[in-house]
């Protein structure tokens, strides 16, 4: 894991290049916000949620700002994504087990590029351990189980 650090210029432009070459063109924020459910686990939020939710990245960008009221984890991913396929089931059960205690949202990157590229997630999936205080962790890559919930208990959990 990594800590977030603002993105340099250069970074975002190429990021933003790499990830506009991909995706659903039809898709539109409208579809993510229709599309949010958390009675089946994870809840999927758009940009505009995100900024509600987790930081206004738009507004404040050159400082972490955590805006909820328990610590999340944000996974971004792709629909085409055969790792994000495997972890979408252990993710939503860990919503469930965690609800009250952890917040378990998801970011599509092709719908939510600029989002994506805010926050490095240069591969998928990308995980976004964000906790009370200090700054989130970022994680690039599968995880198992047995990892997130060793990472739910150390870093987010740690003060409870």
């Amino acid at each position: 894991m990594y800590i977030f650090r603002p993105m340099n210029i250069i970074s975002f432009l190429l990021t933003a290049l790499l990830t506009a070459c991909s995706g659903n063109p039809n898709s539109t924020s409208q579809d993510l916000i229709a599309n949010a459910s958390t009675e089946q686990g994870a809840r999927t939020i758009s940009e505009v949620e995100f900024k509600t939710l987790v930081m206004d990245f738009v507004n404040n960008p050159e400082e972490w700002v955590f805006k909820g009221e328990i610590p999340a984890i944000i996974n971004f991913y792709a629909d085409w994504c055969p790792p994000c396929r495997r972890l979408a089931p252990i993710f939503d059960a860990l919503a469930r087990e965690y609800t009250g205690r952890v917040n378990f949202y998801k970011v599509n990157v092709d719908h939510s590029r600029t989002l994506a590229t805010f926050f490095g997630a240069r591969s998928v999936p990308t995980l976004m351990f964000a906790r009370m205080n200090g700054l989130p962790a970022i994680q690039p890559g599968f995880m198992t189980r047995e990892q997130l919930i060793h990472a739910i208990e150390t870093f987010l959990l740690e003060n409870e």
